[in-house]
């Protein structure tokens, strides 16, 4: 039996995440337990497009990371359940670390970054996803570890 996905617009992805344009980098989401799926459309309007680099705009690499953070974010808060602890506080979510993180293509305006990360291990009071971003087949990010430390609010 297939798993059963959600799919998410822009609109209602700002609705959810704490991040908000211009400092979101998702524009649509699939999301089941097992996995997220997102994708942002390098428009070239980007406020850091500007100096990165001049005359030769290039998504960076710590800005694609970050869109994993927000897919992982995303599915955190989605697929979490309400527990006699609590649920979790989408304005106690912070970054914490990444490892195993590699670079191996540079993206440009235009192109569409595919997303896509999975729980690796969620215990109360951190989440650690693995991500990935690819363009047309050809993987452009990865990320071993994704960490997130949240709270939870009653």
């Amino acid at each position: 039996m297939a798993e059963e996905k959600k799919h998410y617009g822009r609109n209602e992805i700002i609705s959810i995440l704490p991040q908000q344009p211009p400092f979101m980098f998702i524009d649509e989401a699939d999301i089941s337990k097992s996995e997220a799926l997102g994708k942002y459309e390098i428009k070239g309007d980007e406020f850091f497009l500007k100096g990165h680099f001049k005359d030769n705009p290039v998504m960076p690499g710590s800005i694609m990371l970050e869109a994993l953070g927000q897919l992982a974010v995303l599915m955190f808060l989605e697929t979490t359940p309400k527990t006699e602890e609590g649920s979790p506080d989408k304005n106690l979510i912070f970054f914490t670390s990444a490892d195993g993180i590699r670079c191996s293509r540079i993206c440009k305006p235009g192109e569409v970054l595919e997303m896509r990360v999975v729980p690796v291990t969620i215990r109360y009071p951190i989440a650690v996803f693995e991500g990935k971003v690819s363009v047309g087949g050809q993987r452009a990010v990865y990320a071993e570890k994704i960490s997130l430390t949240f709270d939870l609010v009653k």
